[in-house]
């Protein structure tokens, strides 16, 4: 088993990450002294977005707008412009949501709505808080930081000690905090039911098994890099496509509380 970047405490952010643009964002891109290069659009959720001179942007969504009008002065000064000023401001906000899954009792979305703050806990909160049989001390918090760097897998391990603030982080768009039930394990991301899967007394549950419980990749699922969430531990990426071929017997066995992501591909 190959071992993903290791689960760290997230107390702080970078600020920048919560000004991410996000699909429904309306921008409107200035360039100073330059108003034939004023254009307004709408975040895609997926393709792009053509600029005068330079014609494709990068894809907008996961980006900031600091970081974008960064990136179309560069391209403007290279061979257009001697000095571009651009600035990119959110004229109307989509909609921002965390998801908070599992043992809590109004499980689903979380709307951040601008300028809001929303913790870890708040987001539990706001979702009716945790059930009776939550293992709160294997919650786990899944971040995306950018469209090419791997998800963030972070133990929060809540406990009710009077230091859960301490443990508590902002969320940002995307985030999706994982509540495991003691006698479940959960399978998550690109699967046909994701959900929690209650484990047999008599009967092992391995990864392939779980998934398979759970109705069986989709269709965009990035089969071998299938990841398995245990409280306390670091994350462990599997090749679960080499399982069901045979090319592989490392499939381990699941704890009460542990989880299973599958993520998605994006190409």
């Amino acid at each position: 088993m190959s071992v993903a970047a290791e689960a760290s405490p997230l107390t702080t952010i970078k600020a920048d990450l919560t000004s991410r643009l996000v699909p429904g964002d309306l921008i409107k891109i200035e360039v100073f002294d330059n108003a034939d290069l004023t254009v307004s659009t709408r975040v895609p959720g997926s393709g792009t977005v053509t600029f005068p001179l330079i014609g494709e942007l990068p894809p907008l969504a996961g980006i900031t707008a600091e970081a974008l009008s960064r990136d179309i002065a560069r391209r403007l000064e290279d061979g257009y412009l001697r000095k571009a000023q651009v600035t990119v401001a959110v004229l109307e906000y989509g909609k921002r949501q965390a998801y908070v899954l599992g043992s809590v009792r109004k499980p689903g979305a979380v709307d951040i709505a601008p300028g809001r703050s929303l913790s870890a806990l708040q987001a539990i909160s706001d979702s009716a808080g945790f059930t009776e049989d939550a293992s709160t001390q294997a919650t786990q918090l899944l971040r995306e930081v950018g469209p090419e760097q791997p998800r963030i897998v972070t133990s929060l391990g809540f406990t009710g000690d009077g230091h859960d603030a301490e443990r508590d982080v902002i969320l940002i768009a995307g985030d999706v905090v994982v509540v495991p039930r003691a006698d479940r394990v959960y399978v998550i991301g690109t699967v046909a039911h994701p959900g929690s899967i209650p484990i047999p007394n008599n009967e092992p549950v391995t990864v392939s098994k779980a998934i398979s419980l759970a109705g069986g990749f989709d269709r965009f699922a990035k089969q071998a890099q299938v990841q398995l969430l245990r409280n306390g531990t670091a994350a462990v990426t599997i090749d679960v496509s080499q399982i069901l071929s045979g090319e592989s017997s490392n499939d381990p066995l699941l704890k009460p509380g542990d989880t299973v992501f599958v993520p998605e591909s994006r190409f």
